[in-house]
């Protein structure tokens, strides 16, 4: 019975190859856009998971109150961890990490700079990062060890043995190779090859290391059966406790985060997680179910309407004997056929297409064909979209009556006109929430790339000094600005794209008594200001004519935090340095835009910093960089010279945003053929089955015009109806994505209104191609059997 089944089955799929097509194709493209989904959603969800004790691993981040709202922090006082180790049994593990970018890696004439953190061995506990060399129960024994990763080990030592040989670090340390561990994964949101003794940095602090700095990432495990909200609680209190005699410390407390959520929930709102790239998890997910939903109603519509091709072969069937159950069983055995070779289709399609998508979203995603799951999860698919897509139609065309259906009594009512009518409603009403909500994605990130940060970072090239290049900084940027490529050079002590340090421990006159706000801070030499282009509000800007070491600039948000009405001249000190504010600069993007913009100070102090900024000519850019290069190689020639332009670090730090605008406006793009191909299906049959009239209406004198005219203005209906019903679902959708920014673009009518012009004159291309055709047929090869 089954082999009869698919022969019927078969024959239908040959016999109808342009029907067929169409639905294949359309399938094909929803399954393939829902398995690219499954696969990023997949690898989205998973990462991180590889750690043995990722259920009872957290992170502590530090929330800072202020009086309109409440700032969340990665980064965490420097006595935060002893407290916690301390003071609570139920912590198994702690470990504090500092990270500090690259450093110099040597052995013999080698040298690479590598990323790494300062930690303690502790960090191989709380974490899963085996190590496959040397000491695995305490990898990190004293302040002269360190532990580097496989791929390091391999660059400094070849295939010998590196455990107890010496490395120089910084040109400062020698180190001894306690440990080797296996290269972190890719699913790890920690990148790193080595990790140096947090001592090391614990000395260089010094007095620095204190409640008033938070600059160091805090994670820990619990053990088994521990109550998060209880020991969440429990750390506030303590924190309350131990800080009450510490200025600078009354607006801070503690949010203990499941490092398991922390790479999906990392936005916070009032202290607590709401939201992340968890949000776009889900935005993807729905969009594949929209797209599915899409191509399922593509293969319901063409069955439906071509229910009367079918009906002679159901009364037939039921004539002889045929249950319902057997033809509805028929009927859906066709539609898993076409879900089944659909679904095949796309995974052609996935397997070419893989490469250009990981390069696309900045992933590594395998398809592995020999994973069990994703055969469940393709076979899950395939049987739901099957039953979706073939549930109607088998109930309709199994509900015919044998004497109606012989005596060609088909009723319109079972002939599903309406629901056809309903479907392609439903279908571009989704249609319209793609394009409008892939349209102000769109809008949003062309919003990020072109607002005011407050400087100029366009033609700005960045790069680490070390070395001589750092110690005779002045006589390096003298030599570098000879050459007119290269029109203004300063550096900082870090990146203006992010800025990491914070502190309370900035003090001014008439401060309040108990307050000790948080500022962004900042240490600058006499350029790097003037390089970047702040515009200027008051005062004046840091210059060596004026000796300006150890004074100050501030942005207008700290001003208002300080609560000053004259800045300029006001002392103030940060960090125990006092000094003169010189000038008032406009507020700034010191941190991505879904964060308020913070109060920033400016500190001028030549000696620190190794982050350069230079400003070049934009039509002699690589120019300036081979000179910048070669005079860099003069000073340090031992180290590698390393740069990136500023656009484009600023870019990274919107990826995920980019990549999510790019796959919107992909998908989207995907369902919009989709619903063009089953609109054309459903055309061309409704210009097939109206033939016969057409033919007869312009036997008695009607235009070819007024005939597409008649045809095509219920498909225009049904468009309008869908942009009346999906813009305002758009603009819910929309607007709560857009909340997730503290600056965004304006969510405005004209979004919408090009959305709904576009779908209808979408609609009308396709209908009048397959109508116009008809419409200008002979009439006499229709009318010659009547």
């Amino acid at each position: 019975m089954i082999r009869n089944y698919l022969l019927v089955a078969l024959r239908n799929f040959t016999r109808q190859q342009f029907y067929s097509f169409i639905n294949v194709i359309g399938l094909a493209t929803g399954l393939a856009c829902a398995l690219f989904i499954y696969l990023w959603v997949h690898d989205e969800v998973n990462m991180n998971s590889f750690h043995e004790r990722i259920g009872r691993l957290y992170q502590v981040v530090l929330n800072i109150k202020r009086p309109d709202q409440v700032i969340t922090w990665d980064n965490t006082p420097g006595p935060l961890a002893e407290e916690i180790k301390t003071n609570f049994e139920e912590v198994t593990h702690i470990t504090q990490v500092y990270n500090e970018g690259e450093h110099l890696f040597q052995v013999d004439e080698k040298g690479f700079m590598e990323n790494g953190y300062y930690s303690n061995s502790e960090f191989f506990k709380v974490f899963t990062f085996p190590i496959v060399r040397g000491d695995a129960e305490n990898p990190i024994r004293d302040k002269r060890s360190v532990a580097i990763s496989e791929t390091l080990a391999q660059k400094l030592f070849g295939n010998g043995d590196p455990i107890g040989k010496t490395v120089t670090v910084r040109k400062q340390y020698e180190q001894k190779v306690t440990a080797v561990f296996a290269n972190p994964p890719q699913s790890s949101t920690l990148q790193f090859d080595f990790i140096l003794p947090f001592d090391i940095h614990r000395d260089e602090r010094g007095e620095n290391f204190s409640w008033n700095n938070a600059d160091y990432w805090l994670y820990l495990t619990l053990a088994e059966q521990s109550d998060i909200n209880a020991f969440r609680e429990k750390v506030n209190v303590q924190l309350d406790k131990v800080t009450a005699s510490e200025e600078g410390t009354d607006y801070m407390d503690l949010y203990v985060q499941p490092f398991s959520e922390r790479y999906l929930r990392s936005n916070f709102e009032n202290g607590v997680p709401s939201g992340g790239r968890m949000e776009y998890v889900k935005i993807f997910s729905i969009v594949a179910v929209f797209i599915l939903v899409i191509a399922c109603i593509n293969f319901m519509n063409m069955a439906t309407a071509k229910a009367a091709t079918r009906a002679r072969e159901v009364g037939v069937r039921k004539v002889v004997g045929a249950q319902r159950r057997s033809l509805i069983f028929q009927f859906m055995m066709e539609a898993m056929l076409f879900s089944a070779v659909s679904m095949l289709v796309a995974f052609g399609v996935v397997y070419t297409l893989l490469p250009l998508f990981n390069l696309l979203v900045s992933k590594n995603i395998v398809l592995d064909l020999g994973n069990g799951g994703l055969w469940l999860v393709a076979l899950g698919i395939v049987l739901i979209t099957g039953i979706i897509a073939g549930s109607y139609p088998a109930l309709v065309l199994s509900s015919y009556r044998p004497a109606s259906v012989l005596k060609g009594n088909l009723s319109t009512t079972f002939s599903g006109m309406n629901l056809r009518m309903a479907l392609v409603i439903f279908q571009f009403t989704l249609t319209v929430v793609l394009i409008a909500s892939a349209i102000v994605v769109h809008n949003q990130m062309q919003f990020i790339q072109q607002k005011n940060l407050g400087y100029n970072r366009e033609s700005v090239i960045m790069f680490a000094v070390r070395g001589a290049t750092n110690r005779d900084f002045e006589v390096f940027r003298n030599e570098v600005l000879k050459n007119a490529t290269v029109t203004n050079m300063g550096k900082a002590n870090g990146s203006f794209i992010q800025i990491q340090n914070q502190t309370s421990s900035v003090n001014w006159s008439g401060k309040p008594e108990g307050e000790s706000p948080y500022f962004r801070a900042v240490v600058v030499d006499f350029d790097v200001l003037q390089t970047l282009d702040f515009s200027l509000q008051s005062g004046r800007l840091f210059s060596r004519e004026f000796n300006d070491t150890s004074n100050f600039v501030l942005t207008q948000r700290a001003v208002e935090q300080m609560g000053l009405t004259e800045p300029v001249g006001q002392r103030i000190s940060l960090w125990g340095t006092e000094g003169t504010v010189v000038g008032v600069v406009d507020d700034f993007h010191s941190r991505s835009m879904h964060e308020a913009i913070d109060p920033i100070v400016f500190m001028c102090n030549p000696q620190w910093g190794g982050l350069v900024y230079a400003r070049v000519e934009p039509a002699q850019a690589q120019a300036a960089i081979e000179h910048i290069q070669a005079t860099y190689k003069k000073f340090s020639p031992e180290y590698p010279f390393e740069y990136t332009f500023m656009d484009e670090s600023f870019g990274k730090l919107y990826k995920t945003e980019q990549v999510t605008g790019t796959l919107a406006l992909g998908f989207t793009a995907m369902a919009i053929i989709i619903s063009a191909l089953g609109l054309l299906g459903l055309a061309a049959y409704t210009a097939e089955r109206r033939k016969k009239e057409i033919s007869i209406r312009k036997t008695l004198g009607a235009s070819v015009s007024g005939l597409v005219t008649l045809i095509t203005r219920d498909f225009v209906v049904l468009s309008l109806i869908a942009a009346v019903v999906g813009c305002p679902i758009a603009w819910w959708l929309m607007k709560g994505f857009l909340n997730n920014y503290a600056y965004r673009t304006v969510l405005g009518w004209e979004v919408f209104v090009f959305t709904a012009i576009g779908v209808m004159a979408l609609s009308l291309l396709i209908v009048i191609y397959q109508v116009a055709k008809a419409a200008m047929a002979n009439p006499v090869n229709s009318l010659r059997n009547e």
